[in-house]
């Protein structure tokens, strides 16, 4: 039995998380300028250096906008946040996702997996697409759904890899805290086994350079997630 890692967060991030919790649970709107630093550290209880230090880690995220002279206001984070700010949005509400994120992730991995089946078929060699089988033989083996969601992952990494885009695989990367939690989810519900045979359906289409097919397949199982008798929305 694994367990995790237990750490104290800093008191720079008990200030980020709360000013984040604020900012996507509505309490400090798009357009609302924050109080001054010297005010924040004051109601805080920090430091000024952890008010700076968070206000511009926050900015870098895209969830507020530091104007000189002016003040920091918060910003409008669908439009302009960054890759940073997709985690803090995962964990938000305790890590809990709610049903508009979990469909927003499962969305943007069918969207993925459909590029690289367009991508792969199109690009690779035979060899490069055989190097997915050590990743498919090892979800084979997971015995729980906590090692089969991060061998799924490993193996549709590995997909975007052979792609030879190389910004897919970094933005995949991205997401894999809340993409592994989704599909822990969906081996508990369904089990690990018809994790499985739908990944091993994926490779041989691909491997086969069934794009079209492949990529039916793809969508078809995403809609059974979606929208279909297989979704993983929570209660």
């Amino acid at each position: 039995m694994e367990f995790a890692k237990i750490y104290a967060p800093s008191l720079k991030d008990l200030f980020i998380r709360q000013l984040e919790d604020m900012i996507l649970s509505g309490k400090l709107e798009i357009g609302t300028q924050l109080p001054s630093e010297r005010e924040l550290s004051e109601k805080m209880c920090v430091s000024r250096t952890i008010v700076n230090a968070g206000i511009a880690e926050m900015a870098g995220k895209g969830f507020l906008d530091i104007r000189p002279r002016v003040g920091v206001f918060v910003n409008d984070f669908r439009r302009q946040g960054k890759v940073g700010a997709i985690l803090s949005i995962m964990n938000y509400n305790g890590g809990s996702l709610r049903r508009a994120e979990i469909r927003s992730i499962l969305e943007i991995r069918m969207a993925f997996d459909l590029l690289s089946i367009d991508l792969i078929v199109d690009k690779a060699t035979d060899a490069e697409i055989e190097t997915l089988e050590p990743f498919l033989e090892k979800l084979k083996e997971g015995e729980d759904p906590s090692s089969c969601a991060k061998s799924l992952f490993e193996f549709h990494h590995e997909l975007c890899l052979i792609t030879q885009n190389t910004l897919l695989p970094l933005i995949y990367s991205s997401f894999s805290i809340p993409i592994i939690s989704l599909w822990e989810r969906y081996c508990r519900l369904y089990g690990c086994r018809n994790v499985y045979l739908s990944t091993l359906k994926t490779y041989t289409l691909v491997k086969e350079r069934k794009g079209s097919e492949a990529k039916m397949w793809t969508m078809q199982y995403f809609r059974a997630i979606l929208d279909g008798p297989k979704q993983i929305y929570g209660e």
